[in-house]
C-alpha cells in the first residue's frame, strides 16, 4: 500500500511563483529527452509514467495521483538531465506547477520540502526495487493475479484494455490476452470489451 508524504500544498500555494495548471487524459506532460522545466504536484487526477522500449513494448514506472509528484522529474531537474521516459495524463488532472529554480531554493531552506521530496524519493525506489523484483524472479501468470487481485478491491470490474495492461507487467497483448483467456476458462474472471470481471477472486489470489 502506498504510504506517501502529505505534499507542502498550503505552503506551495502562498508562493507567487506557482502557477495552477490542467491538463486532459492523454496530454504528454513530459517526453523522451525533454527538458524539465516545472515540478508539478497533483491536486487531482492521475499520471502514468512509463518506459517504451525499441521493439515498441512499454512498461509502467509508477502512476502519480493526488498529492503527489514525479521523481524523475525532481530528478531530471535536480542533474540537469532530460526526462528519461513519457508522462502521460491518464485522467484530467489540476495541479501546482513550480519552477525548477524554486524548488532547488527550497530544498536548501525548506525543511518540509526536503522531508516531502527525500520521502518522495524513497518511496518510489522501494517501488522499483518491487517492480525489478517481479520482472525477474515471478512467472508472468502470477503478476497478472497480483495486479488483478490489486486493482479489484474497490470493484469487481475492472476497466481497462489488454494493450494497458500489457505495458503494466511489461508483456505484450499478445501474450497477455492468452492469459487472460485461460483465466477465463478456469472460471476465474469474465472479460468483457474494455473491461475484466473478477469471478472468483479466492482462486486467482492463491495462482502462484
Amino acid at each position: 500500500m502506498k504510504n506517501f508524504p502529505q505534499a507542502p500544498v498550503e505552503f506551495v500555494l502562498k508562493q507567487s511563483e506557482v502557477t495552477k495548471v490542467s491538463a486532459p487524459a492523454g496530454t504528454i506532460i513530459y517526453g523522451l529527452g525533454d527538458q524539465c522545466e516545472h515540478l508539478i504536484i497533483l491536486q487531482k487526477g492521475q499520471v502514468r509514467v512509463y518506459r517504451p522500449g525499441d521493439d515498441g513494448r512499454a512498461i509502467t514506472l509508477y502512476h502519480v495521483g493526488e498529492g503527489e509528484s514525479c521523481i524523475l522529474t525532481a530528478a531530471c531537474i535536480l542533474n540537469t538531465q532530460t526526462f528519461p521516459a513519457i508522462a502521460e495524463v491518464e485522467q484530467d488532472v489540476q495541479g501546482l506547477a513550480i519552477p525548477t529554480a524554486q524548488m532547488i531554493d527550497w530544498l536548501k531552506s525548506e525543511t518540509d520540502w526536503q522531508q516531502y521530496i527525500f520521502s518522495l524519493l524513497s518511496q518510489r525506489m522501494s517501488e522499483l526495487i518491487s517492480l525489478v523484483d517481479a520482472l525477474a524472479f515471478r512467472n508472468l501468470d502470477v503478476r497478472l493475479a497480483n495486479w488483478l487481485i490489486e486493482h479489484s478491491s474497490k470493484s469487481s470490474k475492472i476497466r481497462i484494455t489488454h494493450q494497458v495492461l500489457a505495458e503494466e507487467l511489461a508483456s505484450s497483448r499478445e501474450v497477455i490476452s492468452r492469459l487472460l483467456k485461460e483465466f477465463e476458462r478456469e472460471g476465474l474472471i469474465k472479460l468483457g470489451r474494455g473491461e475484466i470481471e473478477i469471478i472468483d477472486p479466492s482462486r486467482i489470489n492463491h495462482i502462484k
